[in-house]
């Protein structure tokens, strides 16, 4: 039988979201093309709103995030990845041979016999000499674990390799749409979806003027957030669904960069 106490409270918080108070003042123009960031998430969003049509408005959305492994855990992850290295070399160890050999090649420039010397020449020949240099560390690294199988080595491949994908950002990029519905009392443009999941999720997201500009023209800030009104039940993946991301993600109208300290750029579909 569904849950009465949970619909209800979506029922409530659907409505609630629909005062959602305002400082934004009324404005005859609505969102148009409109860029926004979060700098602290190193997220951009692009969003293409169409017409509205009887105060209500579809808006297209291209959203651009760059991620990168968290600093304040290196050793942490240079500490597990030992503990795997050592536990996969019985398992791993007829790979050994290999690494001389693929090392042997790549300092020479000349493809191992089983390469087809012009996708070598594609790949490693165009190769930034950084990256090389980094690519050799690492299968040394390995050479060394193969040959002495302690700690100390296999710390040695895990440091080589933190090297690389602790320095790596990767760039997602995707697109999605949402329809707003015009709030005449607030001037805001919002939108509030209820899902079907066990979580009970709500996905409200919302349009509204910057207060920090005497003329905002056509710039507007950009607000989302997921609410989840069936805190006790569990996700797809068997979690909590106080698991869930509540936070509230504020996208500014300021256009501009943020740093990442990105040495390697993986691009994601």
């Amino acid at each position: 039988m569904p849950n009465r106490g949970n619909s209800t409270v979506r029922k409530l918080t659907i409505l609630a979201l629909a005062f959602v108070p305002s400082l934004a003042f009324a404005d005859d123009k609505p969102p148009v093309t409109v860029y926004v960031r979060n700098a602290s998430e190193k997220t951009a969003l692009t969003s293409e709103c169409e017409t509205p049509v009887g105060g209500e408005m579809t808006c297209h959305f291209r959203q651009l995030t760059v991620t990168k492994p968290d600093e304040a855990k290196a050793e942490e992850r240079i500490s597990k990845a030992t503990d795997d290295l050592l536990k996969s070399m019985d398992t791993q160890s007829q790979e050994c041979p290999k690494f001389a050999a693929m090392v042997g090649a790549l300092e020479s420039g000349k493809p191992p016999a089983d390469v087809d010397e012009k996708a070598f020449e594609d790949n490693w020949g165009k190769t930034p000499p950084e990256a090389k240099a980094d690519t050799l560390t690492v299968l040394k690294a390995f050479m060394n674990l193969c040959g002495n199988r302690d700690r100390a080595s296999a710390e040695a491949v895990a440091r080589a390799s933190e090297t690389v994908e602790g320095s790596k950002c990767s760039i997602t990029n995707w697109t999605f749409d949402k329809t707003f519905q015009l709030n005449y009392s607030t001037k805001r443009w919002q939108s509030t979806v209820q899902n079907s999941d066990s979580c009970g999720t709500i996905d409200y997201a919302e349009f509204a003027r910057p207060t920090d500009l005497k003329d905002p023209g056509y710039f507007w800030n950009y607000t989302a957030k997921t609410l989840v009104t069936n805190p006790g039940g569990q996700t797809i993946l068997g979690a909590s669904c106080n698991t869930v991301d509540q936070q509230e993600h504020k996208f500014t109208w300021q256009a501009g960069e943020f740093f990442a300290n990105c040495r390697y750029v993986q691009l994601s579909p």
